[in-house]
């Protein structure tokens, strides 16, 4: 219970934070909305993903980890296009600065967006489970 309650809340914090830099990854501002697609994502987390970890592993190891990235980019399509909970859609990245290195502004398409969303929670909660 301990585990699943973490991952619920790990999942809403990563949810907000790739609100916060992804423009094209939208999210209501209401607290249920947040519940659901945080509790969406940790059952995700929670039950499919040590699943394919199991049965991926050995495209996995040929690939370098590039079949689990497609995978979890199109679970999360497929996840949140059927209930509507967060609306991913293309957008243009105006650049910037980080650790000096020059960013371009670029435009970013849905697709692309789509996996830079899935990535980008899958990192946080990663990173938050190796912290916490």
């Amino acid at each position: 219970m301990k585990k699943i309650f973490r991952m619920i809340i790990f999942s809403a914090m990563a949810i907000f934070l790739t609100s916060l830099w992804n423009k094209g990854f939208l999210i209501e501002n209401d607290f249920i909305v947040y519940f659901k697609a945080s509790l969406i994502i940790a059952l995700v987390y929670y039950l499919i993903v040590p699943i394919t970890k199991i049965i991926l592993l050995p495209l996995n190891i040929l690939t370098l980890g590039l079949v689990s990235i497609i995978f979890y980019g199109v679970l999360f399509y497929l996840v949140f296009n059927n209930i509507g909970l967060i609306t991913i859609k293309a957008w243009h990245f105006d650049g910037g600065r980080f650790l000096n290195f020059i960013l371009m502004p670029m435009d970013i398409n849905y697709l692309t967006n789509i996996f830079l969303s899935s990535f980008s929670i899958s990192t946080i909660i990663n990173l938050l489970e190796k912290i916490l």
